[in-house]
């Protein structure tokens, strides 16, 4: 008990000490008068070194601080980009994508066009794994497919927003079927070309493609 008493004096005059050191009213922030009493109960004064303490000390604050600060930073970031919608300092993005496909392959039926190889994708809301686009925000959105028939096979496609089949792209013969759509979407609405009838087979390389761009919040 009577360490522990005397440790945690020595921790309160380290922290007081090393204060006064650092608000320039006392530039000797390495030592500390502890006071005692001797044998006689006279008043003695005993001197301890505190530097080792001080530093200790010093860094736990320094560290306690930044880990603090390397806490809240991002939060408070994301809480910016969260209000404003887009991070500050950087230019906004509007969003727009281009893909291709890289080689011929067979369709099924209501099998999803995956165009595999981008150009584009600003905003990242194109998804080369599902062939889907999954609008990032509210708006007017231009959207275009081009898809190449094989020879002597038909092609059939459609283009899809969310659950709801719109329009219709056909190709025979190494014909292509283009469509070009203005259209509407809220944000995470998902638009995608779908094949619809038995398997057919679609020309490759980067003659098919699919691509959009938002025009107007």
């Amino acid at each position: 008990m009577v360490l522990r008493g005397i440790l945690f004096l020595l921790f309160e005059i380290a922290i007081i000490k090393y204060g006064k050191g650092q608000n320039g009213q006392n530039g000797d922030n390495t030592t500390a008068e502890i006071p005692l009493l001797n044998n006689q109960n006279m008043p003695l004064v005993a001197l301890f070194d505190t530097t080792k303490l001080n530093e200790v000390l010093k860094t736990a604050i320094q560290k306690t601080v930044e880990d603090a600060m390397n806490e809240m930073i991002p939060r408070i970031k994301q809480a910016v980009i969260d209000d404003i919608g887009y991070e500050p300092g950087r230019k906004k993005e509007r969003p727009a994508f281009t893909a291709s496909l890289t080689s011929e392959r067979n369709l099924g039926a209501y099998e999803v066009v995956i165009f595999d190889k981008i150009w584009l994708n600003m905003g990242g809301a194109y998804d080369q794994n599902t062939g889907r686009f999954t609008a990032p925000k509210t708006g007017l959105y231009s959207i275009s497919t081009t898809v190449m028939s094989y020879s002597r096979s038909h092609l059939h496609c459609d283009l899809w927003k969310n659950n709801e089949k719109l329009v219709r792209a056909f190709g025979t013969k190494y014909s292509t079927g283009t469509l070009n759509v203005v259209m509407a979407l809220k944000m995470n609405d998902t638009v995608y070309v779908k094949h619809t009838v038995d398997t057919e087979k679609i020309y490759g390389d980067h003659r098919s493609t699919f691509s959009g761009y938002l025009i107007s919040e």
